[in-house]
């Protein structure tokens, strides 16, 4: 008698076991039939529609619309920078023009005074030698108060003995071979050159070795 009593008794986990697969196979079915109730080309259809706004969505957002009164401002804005390079390049000018006008303002009457200058060497020249030491001082004096004068207007002497021969600062009036000495080099200074703020107000007459 026990024993019938022990083969009656089952485990209560056994149909739960059973019951499990038999769900699986239950859900597993049911989607094999959902999806053979869903037309294929209807999903394509609507998965193109979608992609088909995404990509209008994304064209509207990347191209505003232009305002013309931006290309209007930017316009006006080139003409004005324009205009004021045109007024500092004029401004500049006229004030370069105005620089070069007080300089050379005085360029005539200074060329003018440059043959008292080489008077004044001649006289000296002509009393080297002479007992006359109060009229060479005199002299002198005045010469340097002369040579002072024209360094305050911006006269300067050039310095030409060795150089080389420039036409744009020198003339040359004589020619002489020298032994030893490279051809086209001043050898001597006949009448002195003067420059007028760093420009030529005469040019010196030399003797150019060949």
């Amino acid at each position: 008698m026990l024993l019938v009593a022990e083969d009656v008794v089952k485990d209560p986990n056994a149909n739960e076991e059973e019951a499990e697969p038999k769900s699986a196979e239950a859900d597993a079915e049911g989607d094999v039939r959902s999806s053979e109730g869903v037309d294929p080309a209807e999903m394509a259809e609507e998965d193109l529609s979608y992609e088909a706004g995404d990509s209008a969505e994304e064209e509207g957002a990347s191209a505003p619309e232009l305002d013309p009164r931006d290309a209007q401002i930017e316009e006006l804005t080139q003409q004005l920078l324009r205009t004021r390079a045109d007024f500092d390049n004029f401004r500049r000018r006229t004030r370069q023009e105005r620089e070069e006008l007080v300089q050379f303002a005085t360029k005539k009457l200074l060329a003018d005074l440059l043959p008292v200058l080489d008077n004044f060497d001649r006289a000296l020249q002509a009393l080297e030698g002479v007992d006359e030491p109060q009229m060479k001082q005199g002299i002198e004096m005045v010469h340097r108060q002369l040579i002072q004068v024209m360094h305050q207007y911006g006269v300067t002497e050039m310095d030409a003995i060795g150089a080389p021969f420039d036409p744009s600062q020198h003339e040359a009036v004589m020619q002489e071979q020298v032994e030893g000495q490279e051809p086209g080099r001043v050898i001597e200074v006949l009448q002195k050159g003067y420059l007028l703020h760093g420009k030529v107000l005469r040019p010196a007459m030399v003797k150019v070795s060949v």
